[in-house]
Order: C-alpha cells, then structure tokens, then sequence
C-alpha cells in the first residue's frame, strides 16, 4: 500500500476496515505461485518429400485370369501364368534418392510368404513377387533408387494363383495388399 499516507477512521468500522486490508494482502502473498525455471526441448525431423504414385484412383486390379481350370492346378506346387504389373514413382524430388516399398496382407495359413485367397476357390494362395522372383509376402520389402536423371523409379512385380496342396477347386481369387512407400 505505498503512497497511501492519510486514511479517514469512522467509529466502528476501522477494526473491520483494517482486518480487510490485512486479510487481502497477506492472501495476495500467500497465493502467488512460486517461479521456477524449466528447460523446453523442441525436435523434430525432415524426412524425404514424397513421389507421385502412378495408379488409378481406386488402387490397381491384377487379374489373374478368368479361364484357370482347376483341373490345371490338381497338383501340389501347380500355379497360373504370372501376370506381371508395375507401380511408376515419377516427379519424385531431387532430395530424394531412393523409395522403400513394404507390401502388408494377410497372409496364407500354410504358405507364409503367400498371401491367403478370401475368395471362394480352395486350396489355392496368391503369390507375389518382385519380376526377378524376389517373393514379397507379408511385411516384404523392396528399395529402389531415384533415377536422378528422370526422377522417378519402376516397381515391377507379377502375381500368380499358386496351391500347395493341388486339388483346388473352382471359385472365385481374391486378395487384398496393401502397399507403403517411404523415401530417403
């Protein structure tokens, strides 16, 4: 309360005057909150910017065939024609220098690195892999550099109906992979 020299007293209201302005400062100081420093970390990370996947807006179908008999795929170890296929990576930045593809599904019961047919066909997986006969089952990986003249890379792939077992019978083939790209 600096500056304040002269204050006028009225009978019986000065004790409470006076216990008020008492109580308000000593609440004031009591309830200021104590300073402390404190340190504020601040990270972060700056990863490669990413290409312009070339696919159609629904995401790509390969056809495995609509002919295959099942009497062609009998035995164990039997399989259709690969059907090949391929994802562009273009207009990809010049700080990137290569692209990681991870391909994720669920995959086959008895063939691991064989992705499971949900369609109505039995004893038949679906098989994947990269053109030179790399499989890429579940959690696969493929890295591939930017060709730094074009700024872009290829992904050929080909997938084929495969059964293990043989005996399959006729129905329907269908899958699902998902497929990630990261870039460095």
């Amino acid at each position: 309360m600096k500056g304040l020299t002269a204050f006028v007293i009225t009978k019986g209201k000065a004790p409470a005057l006076f216990l008020a302005l008492g109580l308000g400062l000593t609440a004031s100081t009591l309830w200021q909150p104590a300073s402390a420093d404190t340190v504020l970390n601040i990270t972060g990370n700056i990863k490669a910017s990413p290409c312009t996947i070339s696919l159609p807006s629904g995401g790509m179908n390969v056809d495995l065939g609509q002919k295959i008999l099942a009497s062609s795929m009998a035995e164990a170890g039997s399989s259709s024609d690969w059907k090949p296929f391929s994802i562009a990576l273009t207009a990809c930045p010049a700080s990137t220098s290569e692209a990681t593809m991870t391909v994720n599904g669920t995959p086959d019961e008895t063939e691991s690195d064989m992705y499971a047919n949900t369609g109505s066909a039995t004893q038949v997986q679906i098989q994947l892999q990269t053109s030179d006969g790399t499989a890429l089952g579940n959690a696969a990986q493929k890295v591939q550099n930017i060709d730094t003249a074009t700024r872009s890379t290829t992904f050929d792939m080909r997938a084929r109906a495969y059964s293990a077992q043989g005996k399959v019978t006729p129905g329907t083939i269908v899958g699902s992979v998902q497929v990630t790209f990261t870039y460095q």
